[in-house]
């Protein structure tokens, strides 16, 4: 009990500058410890809960689906605790069995309900590419959890760790674990299924710690999709296919063209998801569009404003970053397709100049195109 106060006081000071603070048991099935021991920790903690004159307003905690029941609640309820996280990490029985979970997607299903009835805010943990699942089972998966109506969602891409059967699985040949690139892919298509229901990606990759890390001989991690900056690549990724399905729309209709400059004007902030690590999509929209000159914009201080044209070429809104009206109008009109993503292009103007490749000779005409393309993305 006094390890569990001291671990507390630690953040006193720090949660001084917050207005809203909470205690987390994290790390560990915490409803499916002995009772005795959820309730002195419990009961440890709620000393520093501002009912109590402390500086901490709830309890949250993570734990298994099958830890949870009328009388777990009932504990829960009793000690402040409000936010509840399940690792449910997959919805087909056959990849739960596979993957040694003890338990089916109905346990998940049902812990989900009665948390949800009593009131908790509701996260669910997910993993992909365990073992037996393949691209359409993480996919259902997706859907299966955005139909239990979670508050907000984790994914975790299955990484292989050492001294695990995993490991075993893995060096034995019988696993083969995702590359970065497919799990990158993977996860903006659940990202779009969560977004179309109106569900929080909160995390997205495992955290870095000393041994969760792709180098260093102290690294746990022996193969698999671990960067240190996954949600980043998810949002890139998505930032890049977004951008070029909008250059895709934009040439469709323009007969003969070559691009000349691409501007892509992003908030503040977010110029690193657009770019790309290492510029990896400023390097992809040259190759793949042939433009010249890729640049990466940012609004400002003030909002940026222009006459943006939809795909037809008709004026369909002024751009007006500080505008909450005229950005959620512009969604409307511009972007029905792609409003479910992490990044979606919101706005665009093209401007052309006409050159002869043969002097003297219409034939040789060519429409030089420079475009501007607004982009915003999902918080």
């Amino acid at each position: 009990m006094s390890e569990v106060a001291e671990e507390i006081e630690k953040y006193r000071r720090a949660a001084e500058r917050y207005s809203h603070v909470q205690i987390a048991f994290f790390g560990g099935s915490f409803t499916a410890i002995p009772a005795e021991r959820q309730e002195m920790y419990l009961e440890t903690a709620s000393r520093f809960l501002r009912k109590n004159g402390g500086f901490a307003d709830e309890f949250r905690l993570s734990t298994r689906p099958d830890a949870i029941d009328g009388d777990v609640i009932k504990r829960l309820r009793k000690y402040n605790a409000t936010v509840v996280e399940l690792g449910a990490q997959s919805m087909d029985d056959s990849v739960l069995a596979k993957s040694g979970r003890g338990h089916k997607a109905k346990a998940t299903e049902e812990a989900s309900r009665l948390l949800k009835e009593a009131g908790f805010v509701l996260g669910l943990q997910t993993m992909t590419g365990l073992p037996g699942a393949g691209e359409e089972s993480d996919l259902e998966t997706a859907r299966k959890i955005a139909s239990i109506g979670p508050d907000f969602v984790r994914i975790y891409p299955t990484v292989v760790v050492r001294q695990t059967q995993l490991y075993r699985d893995y060096a034995e040949g019988r696993y083969v674990p995702a590359t970065v690139e497919d799990a990158v892919r993977l996860c903006s298509g659940l990202c779009e299924i969560y977004a179309e229901s109106g569900i929080c990606v909160v995390r997205m990759g495992l955290q870095a710690t000393d041994t969760i890390t792709r180098n260093g001989e102290r690294s746990e991690i022996a193969a698999g999709p671990y960067h240190e900056a996954f949600g980043q690549l998810v949002t890139s990724y998505d930032a890049l296919e977004t951008v070029s399905d909008r250059i895709c729309e934009i040439a469709e209709n323009k007969g003969k063209i070559r691009f000349g400059y691409l501007t892509l004007v992003v908030p503040s902030g977010r110029v690193s998801d657009m770019v790309g690590q290492r510029r990896a999509n400023v390097e992809a929209l040259q190759k793949r569009f042939g433009f010249s000159k890729v640049k990466v914009v940012t609004r400002g201080g003030g909002p940026a404003q222009g006459c943006f044209m939809d795909g037809a070429g008709q004026d369909a809104a002024r751009f007006d970053s500080g505008s909450e009206t005229a950005n959620a109008k512009t969604l409307r009109i511009l972007n029905k397709s792609f409003r479910n993503r992490l990044a979606w292009a919101v706005s665009e103007e093209t401007s052309e100049r006409v050159i002869s490749g043969i002097t003297g000779g219409n034939p040789g005409e060519i429409k030089v195109l420079n475009v501007t393309i607004g982009v915003e993305f999902r918080e």
